[in-house]
């Protein structure tokens, strides 16, 4: 066998899940759109090959070599275009089938860990879908894999030359990079600072709907509501009115929404983060996500406005950390009766940039929006993501004229009412923090008197 790439500590983590569960979705993910014209399928082809050509990861397989896993780079081709036809077929049986392509487990030795699909239903209506692993891809690598396919498909269309300029960078830099600096200085005052952080502390933990138990398999579902418009609008003054972003404020708000549902005044939850930190490696594929452990600390007395100038305070420290990889600290720190670090993730995605393509991926409420794009006209279709270990992942989505929660959470553990109601909670404690910020989080009206009281 030829001698194989080393993984990140990241990859590393998941081989580890893959090989305990190699049948397992868990950790599928990938981005579609709908093509809503007609398609040059020998243009794709040749777009999609160059794709791979472009980012190594994409002809990558995954093995052990002296007992550690590694990565093989292999010739082209490993990961060209798969074309299934659908013709005539309602939307739902559409949605299906690119969900089935996206659920379809990855071999990672023999295949690895990338496929591109067009499901055809028409001449002039199909869906593009980028699936991948998350050993070797992340939310930002589908916006690079779909922006450099189409960027390659537009002049293969005229006849024209597909090639992309070469990459700046790899990520193997990256790895290199990573096991640099754990071995430095700074890589151990690092996880000394996380260490700190950690000590003593316990994850947030929502009351479960069913018993966690340790090999039940992740079944996630999503849970959406919309933030009122007026405090959506309204947000962005108070947050500097407090010196703080809109996601260090909602942050806080969260956190004192978890204060109040958990009873727990010192908690940590994650913050999921990157760490392309370099231009190097800007527009290369692969698993370049990070996770932040930040720990809360509320009492009776606190406010919406001190909880958000606090959590800005975390997110501050944690940025410094950034580079320690969460995996490795998750191995090494332990918490009180084996806890996890984290169960619950909290995230901020923003639409509002000058980005077509990322803004109409983001755009989960209006799946009818048309994008002209390398001659072909896309509209959004948002995939199921499947979420690990986590009980619950939230992200919030800004785009120029909403605010909207979305929680993603383990349906083995939690009914979809329960995430409904605490889905709720948030939006209106999101209203009532912006409405008074100095007001105090123990006592602030954030559900129905009807509801059991929590405080």
């Amino acid at each position: 066998m030829p001698e194989g790439l080393p993984l990140s500590h990241a990859q590393e983590a998941l081989w580890f899940l893959h090989q305990l569960a190699p049948d397992s979705s868990a950790h599928n993910t990938g981005v579609a759109v709908v093509i809503r014209s007609a398609i040059d399928l020998p243009a794709l082809h040749r777009a999609t090959d160059e794709l791979a050509r472009r980012h190594d990861l994409l002809r990558s397989t995954f093995a052990e070599a002296d007992g550690r896993p590694v990565r093989l780079v292999g010739p082209d081709g490993l990961a060209g275009l798969e074309v299934l036809d659908r013709p005539g077929v309602s939307d739902a049986a559409l949605r299906a089938a690119v969900e089935a392509a996206l659920a379809e487990p990855f071999p990672l030795r023999e295949r690895g860990a990338f496929r591109t699909v067009l499901v055809r239903r028409g001449p002039q209506d199909a869906v593009l879908l980028i699936a991948s692993h998350h050993i070797a891809s992340d939310a930002t690598s589908h916006l690079v894999l779909l922006r450099d396919l189409l960027r390659s498909y537009e002049p293969a269309a005229a006849g024209g030359d597909p090639t992309l300029p070469p990459l700046p960078g790899t990520f193997d830099d990256h790895v290199g990079a990573e096991r640099g600096f754990l071995a430095s200085p700074r890589g151990a005052e690092t996880e000394l600072h996380w260490r700190r952080v950690c000590a003593g502390a316990a994850p947030a933990e929502l009351p479960a709907d069913r018993p966690r138990s340790a090999g039940t398999p992740f079944v996630g579902d999503v849970c959406r509501v919309e933030v009122d418009p007026e405090a959506a609008a309204r947000l962005r003054a108070v947050a500097a009115e407090s010196g703080v972003t809109e996601f260090a404020y909602l942050l806080g708000v969260f956190q004192g929404l978890l204060y109040r549902s958990t009873r727990q005044a010192d908690f940590l939850i994650g913050c999921p983060t990157t760490t392309r930190l370099s231009s190097k490696t800007r527009e290369v594929v692969g698993n370049f996500t990070n996770t932040l452990v930040l720990r809360a600390n509320l009492a009776r007395g606190s406010t919406f406005r001190a909880a958000a100038v606090s959590a800005a305070e975390q997110l501050r420290a944690g940025v410094a950390g950034i580079r320690y990889p969460f995996p490795l600290l998750a191995s090494r720190v332990r918490l009180s009766g084996g806890a996890p670090l984290c169960r619950l993730t909290f995230n901020m995605l923003n639409a509002t940039g000058s980005d077509p393509l990322l803004g109409l991926l983001l755009d989960t409420e209006h799946e009818d929006r048309v994008v002209p794009n390398a001659g072909l006209l896309l509209s959004s279709l948002p995939l199921p993501q499947l979420g690990g270990e986590l009980d619950l992942m939230v992200n919030v989505r800004r785009s120029a004229d909403a605010l909207a929660v979305e929680f993603r959470y383990n349906a083995n553990v939690f009914e979809r009412e329960t995430m409904r109601r605490l889905a709720g909670h948030f939006a209106r404690a999101i209203a009532v923090a912006v409405a008074g910020p100095d007001s105090r989080i123990a006592t602030a009206r954030l559900w129905d008197t009807a509801e059991p009281a929590r405080s």
